[in-house]
């Protein structure tokens, strides 16, 4: 039993820091996107993603826990490669930074659901309520990102056009 505790644990908190980094990097990935749809987007990301640190702020309440994170590396590097996708608008743009954190969507889903399996065996009730709904706003997240990612983008037919018109 110990061992699956530090697993759950382990779990908490790395969905605590990687909702913590996506808070923080607001300005960073936000402060360059020129897509209003994935303005739009991020807006109601970064929200929700204050809304979740408090309800696993809540959850470590109810294990009588300091909250605390343990660092999340993939969270990390898919937000680097959010920010670099949106910073290099002609590698990628909105396109590509609504690619990257479709798969920081798809991890966090992951973890999320891992922890409410886990919670359900061990009849944590109390904690249910909270991780249902956290993977119900990532999974709206996660369509909404994916939208993106895999549309058409009209300014790619544009580009392509002048680079043609420019060659020849």
């Amino acid at each position: 039993m110990q061992k699956f505790e530090r697993v759950y644990m382990r779990t908490l908190r790395q969905i605590y820091d990687t909702e913590r980094q996506l808070v923080a990097s607001r300005s960073l990935i936000s402060g360059n996107v020129a897509d209003v749809r994935l303005v739009a987007i991020l807006s109601q990301i970064l929200r929700q993603s204050e809304d979740q640190v408090l309800r696993i702020e809540r959850m470590f309440t109810v294990f009588y826990l300091e909250p605390r994170a343990e660092a999340s590396w993939v969270a990390t590097a898919l937000l680097r490669d959010a920010w670099e996708a949106n910073a290099n608008r002609l590698e990628g743009g909105a396109q590509g930074c609504a690619a990257a954190l479709l798969a920081l969507k798809r991890y966090e889903i992951t973890l999320y659901e891992s922890l409410l399996r886990w919670s359900e065996q061990l009849q944590l009730d109390e904690v249910i309520p909270d991780i249902r709904r956290s993977i119900a706003e990532e999974l709206v997240q996660a369509s909404a990102l994916s939208e993106l990612a895999y549309t058409e983008d009209p300014n790619d037919e544009a580009i392509a056009h002048t680079e043609h018109a420019a060659l020849h």
